[in-house]
């Protein structure tokens, strides 16, 4: 369960990928006077990733406190030299896990969240990735998926995360404890929940649990990868079956192989149970979301996938707020109506041919052994 309970007092917007989060970003990275925490999975040498270096870099030059980790498998492809070059202008940067040949510890363990905190008062945390994917262009549409911003409380929460990770130091001492003596009434109830199997976390995957199993009137789910657990799979099916409305919006197209095929995989028991699936269908998308009965978000990196929950280090912020949770389950809404293409059982009864399903079946297998071989190999923390 959860170790954190819900706070008061913030101040939480939701951000939307593509240009209107890097310019949040780059705001928080700009309006930063003392310290500066950034982390995330992937992080490309690209014109964003360049651009977001230039407002580290001048962070740094201001006598900011820059701490910067990236993932060692997911930033793999950042040239030689670069930890050099970060640290030539005051950045305080290392890799997280480094991926080394012929060595398979570690293999799977994998810095997945993305947050970034200034000062210990703002931050920004979610789905989203610093490469120019995500940010899109005159001739690209960028990824779908979301982060949140957040002023309050749960800044310190995350902060005490992020050196954590920096300091490869994870039990508490007494003043690393968050103070709550400046808690105010008003303002969002929020908390921040994490997964990390290894370290014995799993918050995100039970409170996920916890919520759909318990969801009155409707679930709402936007996920990237979708390929839940046994158990979870099975609390979509008996929530639907008991009359729930269960919305799934998913990727008509995937980036990584396999993967969509896979996911295929499960529609027919979906759709049987009386799941509503939709597949966006503008660009890839890369979201990790849910609402539940519009009065309950959850928003981070959490993927419904066998990796998340079992295997990597993850960040989401649940949100209990009628008004955000209702204004975002009605954007979700609009989006199934605009911008995807609804699976209607007849209709992918029909399409779905013998050779198909055993591509599908084939593909699921696939995918479950390879994240599975992942958690067996991954043996200890970093």
């Amino acid at each position: 369960m959860a170790n954190r309970f819900y706070t008061p007092g913030h101040y939480i917007r939701l951000i939307h990928s593509g240009n209107q989060y890097f310019e949040a970003l780059c705001q928080l990275i700009d309006s930063a006077q003392h310290s500066l925490h950034l982390q995330t999975y992937i992080f490309d040498n690209d014109d964003t990733g360049k651009m977001v270096l230039n407002h580290l870099k001048k962070a740094a030059g201001r006598g900011v406190q820059v701490l910067f980790i990236v993932d060692g498998y997911g930033s793999k492809e950042l040239p030689s030299g670069f930890a050099t070059m970060m640290r030539s202008h005051g950045i305080r940067f290392r890799f997280f896990s480094p991926v080394r040949l012929f060595l398979p510890f570690n293999a799977g363990r994998r810095l997945h969240q993305k947050v970034c905190i200034a000062d210990g008062t703002r931050a920004i945390t979610g789905g989203i990735n610093i490469a120019d994917k995500y940010k899109g262009s005159e001739n690209e549409k960028a990824w779908l998926d979301y982060a949140v911003y957040i002023e309050g409380p749960l800044c310190q929460d995350l902060t005490q995360i992020c050196k954590q990770v920096w300091n490869k130091r994870f039990t508490r001492s007494a003043e690393d404890k968050v103070s709550r003596s400046f808690l105010r009434s008003g303002g969002m109830m929020a908390r921040v929940v994490e997964n990390d199997f290894l370290r014995r976390k799993n918050e995100i995957s039970a409170s996920y649990k916890k919520k759909l199993r318990t969801a009155n009137e409707s679930i709402i789910i936007i996920a990237s990868y979708f390929l839940p657990t046994r158990r979870l799979f099975k609390i979509l099916l008996r929530s639907a079956k008991r009359g729930r409305k269960v919305c799934i919006i998913l990727s008509k197209h995937s980036d990584v192989p396999f993967i969509k095929p896979a996911m295929r995989f499960l529609y027919t028991r979906l759709l049987q149970s009386g799941v509503r699936i939709y597949e966006y269908n503008q660009s890839v998308l890369h979201a990790k979301a849910v609402v539940v009965d519009g009065r309950w978000s959850s928003i981070g990196s959490h993927n419904l996938n066998h990796l998340s929950e079992f295997i990597s280090m993850e960040i989401n912020i649940e949100i209990l707020d009628k008004n955000f949770s209702e204004a975002f389950a009605n954007e979700l809404e609009l989006l199934t109506k605009h911008h995807c293409d609804e699976v209607k059982l007849e209709e992918y009864t029909v399409s779905h041919t013998i050779l198909t399903k055993i591509s599908e079946w084939l593909s699921y297998k696939l995918v479950s052994i390879s994240q599975r071989i992942l958690e067996v190999i991954t043996k200890r923390p970093e």
